[in-house]
């Protein structure tokens, strides 16, 4: 996996405690309804200001998913957990860019 040179409010998921937390919340949320569904989604970021997370797919390419962190299992299958594709590491990339501007950070 290629270095991501991480932007506020953008951050690596850094803590032993954290990475199975965060990746079991993604899994239980992406139920058979979900089109992530089977895509082998691999947690590897979150934002600090809300609820989204970056996820690399088995096919390499980066998603973002909006975790609703409900109870159980596809608490909301209809509508939630949102997400949208970047495609490549440097659309995300640039994307965490802006979203660093909009946040207050220098790039």
């Amino acid at each position: 996996m290629p270095v991501i040179e991480w932007k506020q409010p953008w951050r690596a998921i850094q803590f032993a405690a954290e990475i199975p937390g965060v990746q079991n919340q993604f899994e239980q949320e992406i139920t058979k309804a979900h089109p992530l569904f089977g895509k082998g989604g691999r947690v590897i970021g979150r934002r600090i200001d809300c609820d989204d997370v970056v996820v690399i797919l088995s096919n390499g390419s980066y998603v973002n998913v909006h975790l609703v962190w409900g109870s159980g299992p596809g608490a909301f299958p209809d509508k939630w957990p949102a997400w949208f594709s970047y495609g490549s590491i440097e659309s995300f990339i640039e994307a965490m860019k802006g979203d660093a501007l909009e946040y207050g950070e220098e790039t």
